[in-house]
């Protein structure tokens, strides 16, 4: 990567904040002139910011509770096998969402995992948040075992492409 940085631009792209990404690569962030963490929601070019964006800005607060009340009053409709607790996570980027609760044991995880390949329970789920916020701008991602990313379109990975 050394050799690399040398004979043309490189930046580093990551969905983590920045403490992790540097943790990721052993410090060696010199390599790179660019550092995109938070998918490029934190742009760094030379160590200097170049922007710095959330979930708030984009969408304002008024959406995002509107938002996260539909989504626990969701989740209060629906049987699963177990629930527990955390079922919003609140994140620069993004909003997770696990019906089942981020703070259930591995067993209980791989439980829902079972029941939700059976009953579509993050699929519907993201069918009910579409059907309610057609013209939201969302982006819904299943990922894992037992929950989904929701974030504003375009706010993958690609969103740092705009500063090379």
């Amino acid at each position: 990567m050394k050799e690399l940085s040398s004979r043309v631009t490189v930046g580093i792209v990551g969905g983590s904040d920045e403490v992790k990404i540097v943790e990721q690569l052993d410090g060696h962030t010199e390599i790179a002139e660019y550092l995109f963490s938070e998918n490029g929601l934190v742009a760094k070019r030379g160590g200097d910011i170049i922007e710095k964006t959330n979930i708030i800005e984009k969408l304002g607060e008024v959406t995002i509770q509107k938002f996260i009340n539909f989504c626990l009053g969701y989740m209060s409709k629906i049987e699963l096998p177990v629930k527990r607790g955390t079922f919003v996570e609140f994140r620069n980027g993004m909003i997770n969402v696990c019906p089942v609760g981020r703070s259930c044991s591995q067993a209980e995880r791989d439980q829902f995992d079972a029941y939700d390949r059976e009953h579509k329970v993050r699929e519907r789920f993201i069918a009910a948040i579409e059907a309610e916020y057609p013209d939201l701008g969302m982006k819904y991602s299943i990922g894992g075992q037992i929950s989904f990313d929701c974030f504003p379109i375009g706010w993958d990975k690609t969103y740092c492409l705009k500063y090379v």
